[in-house]
């Protein structure tokens, strides 16, 4: 996975001067107050970005543990956090998650638009952790990218501002492909790949952990062709889906 760390840094630096990376994603929160069963009082982001998420959970009180691995993205989330008065409540960890030490344990865990980094082996090992981080009664909500949806935008590009976007798609190991670059610059190029997974897929990885799957809510869908975003896509439309995973106590 030695993609990730300078594929984040480039976006986050191709993304400096555009305002979306510094909006806070409150509806992200609602979006966890609608799913957890129980308000958490303690938070853990996986993959936090720019803390957009983050630092509107902290301003509503709750205590948030974020860990990161673009120094970017934390130079962008410390600076938020200072702008809205949360640095006391918005603990930062920055490296890698699979080699990240935390002690301590939480109500809610959260993955937002990123799981799928890696081998299936290493989403099976962060399925594991993510166990050992929960609470007995706590809840983890992760964002997985269907692959019915991404097999069918390989080949759109788009642009915004001065920034270019490919998509792809490998349908051997199922994986979305998603490719940036600097409309001044194509030679300074870089691409993610993420493992898409339908929701039996997670519950097979699932198998390996202490966790399993409660509930899958879909997520919207893009229409590339009109440019409108349908947010209420039924699964085997939407783009990716919600999994609420709870702890197995049986």
């Amino acid at each position: 996975m030695e993609w990730v760390k300078e594929f984040y840094n480039k976006q986050y630096e191709l993304l400096t001067n555009n305002p979306m990376i510094l909006t806070l994603r409150d509806d992200l929160v609602d979006k966890m107050e609608e799913l957890i069963e129980s308000k958490p009082e303690k938070i853990l982001e996986l993959g936090a970005g720019t803390g957009q998420f983050a630092v509107a959970a902290a301003k509503r009180g709750y205590e948030v543990t974020v860990i990161e691995l673009a120094p970017k993205a934390i130079e962008k989330m410390r600076t938020l956090a200072r702008d809205h008065n949360v640095e006391d409540t918005l603990h930062i960890y920055e490296g890698d998650f699979y080699e990240t030490t935390i002690k301590e344990t939480f109500d809610c865990i959260c993955y937002w638009d990123g799981f799928g980094i890696g081998t299936d082996t290493d989403q099976t090992k962060l399925l594991q952790l993510i166990g050992i981080w929960l609470n007995e009664d706590g809840q983890a909500l992760i964002d997985c990218y269907t692959p019915w949806y991404w097999a069918n935008t390989a080949g759109i590009e788009m642009s915004f501002d001065e920034i270019m976007r490919l998509y792809d798609f490998d349908p051997y190991h199922c994986r979305m492909i998603d490719t940036w670059w600097s409309s001044r610059d194509e030679s300074q190029a870089v691409t993610q790949s993420l493992r898409c997974y339908s929701p039996a897929d997670l519950e097979l990885l699932l198998k390996e952990s202490t966790l399993f799957l409660d509930h899958s809510i879909p997520g919207g869908a893009m229409d590339y062709t009109t440019g409108e975003f349908n947010e209420e896509a039924p699964l085997h439309r939407a783009m990716s889906y919600t999994a609420r995973l709870k702890k197995d106590k049986s």
